[in-house]
């Protein structure tokens, strides 16, 4: 529990403590010493000397060369392990490599994860990734979830492996069982020894014995995806009618800058969070942008479709019930034609890109442009003066 607390904090010590580069001055990487833990970041950030207590690191190249006394929490880009850490190890990167000794549990997840022949786990391993490889020796219990996994080391108990394809090697040696759940049957090595024996369970999520079963359940996901926006947007038009409708007004009214804006901001979000993730220092910015940018795709949505519904609604926000229910109803219409291939993702894009640069023009203040409309005079009546029935047009805004 004390590591975890830490690890919540994590984030919050690197953006206070981690402003300022290390006192010995290491190009690239910043690092403190808090109570006995080390926090790094920066290009290739690891540890000038041994930590007395856990360690956090973050980079886009992290090579551990220093022992650990505590725990370690590791991730980048490319993550390797080549000192001994006392504790337990938890890493996750685009690839992991383990080549030394963890006296605690094993917790790695990647594109590639491996357990080199120098690697070995004392406790329990969990290994999860799209190719995983352990060559070196797992303690009491390995646990893998993989694509493709290759078993070649040895490992003290039992053995849980689910994947497409598991190729078992000469080198293998399991004093417990192996229990296997996978599409194909596992590749094994006549020189692989297992004692406790090799259940495999063949299990295929593309039979079709398994197809109607995801079908329900990608109709009740998608159903529940779209009551929880309807909700969200019946209580918005409800508390704030006014701020809604002039959003919709905004979509409606300026479709161009709508759609421009919103193309803007779909594109450069992400460009800014890599840039702020390369700046360290605004990494706690990029990581706030990150958990916001679901949101903020779903809400464009979300106003995307209350823009075309409130166009049939009336232009008054004070019409509450007929913009409720049309909303409801282009919803309902959105997820059923969400099921055309290429025209639905198309629609449903331009509705995203539309929401998000109404929501952002509302949010700069713009004003919606007023129809002016008109009005044919009216012709005077029999008995008035020519110079009464001179009248000067009259204008109405809608």
């Amino acid at each position: 529990m004390r590591f975890w607390w830490r690890a919540g904090t994590w984030l919050w010590l690197i953006f206070a403590t981690l402003m300022a580069q290390a006192a010995d001055g290491r190009p690239g990487i910043h690092e403190a010493i808090v109570a006995g833990d080390y926090y790094g970041a920066g290009e290739q950030a690891s540890p000038a000397g041994p930590v007395e207590g856990d360690a956090f690191i973050v980079s886009p190249y992290l090579n551990l060369t220093q022992p650990v006394k505590g725990d370690a929490l590791l991730a980048g880009g490319g993550v390797l392990i080549s000192a001994p850490v006392a504790g337990n190890l938890y890493g996750m990167g685009g690839s992991v490599l383990l080549e030394s000794p963890i006296r605690g549990n094993g917790r790695l997840t990647g594109g590639r994860v491996e357990i080199g022949a120098l690697g070995t786990v004392a406790g329990k391993t969990t290994l999860v990734g799209g190719r995983v490889s352990v060559l070196g020796k797992a303690g009491q219990q390995l646990t893998v979830f993989a694509e493709h996994v290759t078993l070649d080391g040895e490992v003290d108990g039992n053995v849980t492996i689910a994947a497409r394809t598991l190729v078992i090697g000469p080198h293998t040696r399991v004093k417990g069982r192996l229990t296997y759940r996978g599409s194909q049957p596992a590749q094994s090595d006549p020189a692989a020894v297992i004692i406790g024996g090799m259940n495999y369970l063949s299990f295929d999520f593309e039979e079709e014995t398994y197809q109607p079963v995801a079908k329900v359940v990608a109709w009740v996901g998608a159903i529940a995806f779209t009551a929880g926006l309807f909700l969200i947007g019946m209580l918005a038009i409800l508390l704030a009618p006014g701020w809604t409708e002039h959003m919709s007004r905004l979509g409606r009214r300026r479709p161009m800058s709508s759609l421009g804006l919103g193309l803007v901001v779909i594109v450069c979000v992400p460009i800014a969070v890599v840039l702020l993730m390369l700046t360290i220092v605004g990494i706690p910015l990029a990581l706030m942008l990150l958990m916001a940018w679901p949101m903020i795709l779903l809400l464009g949505y979300l106003a995307g479709v209350m823009a075309v519904s409130d166009a049939i609604a009336g232009p008054r926000a004070e019409a509450k019930g007929r913009r409720v229910f049309l909303l409801a109803m282009g919803l309902g219409v959105m997820l059923l034609f969400a099921r055309v291939p290429v025209a639905g993702w198309a629609i449903g894009m331009l509705l995203v890109i539309l929401g998000i640069g109404a929501m952002a023009l509302n949010a700069m203040g713009a004003v919606a442009p007023v129809r002016i409309k008109k009005q044919t005079p009216v012709a005077p009546e029999a008995g008035k003066s020519e110079l009464a029935s001179r009248q000067e047009p009259t204008f109405r805004r809608e």
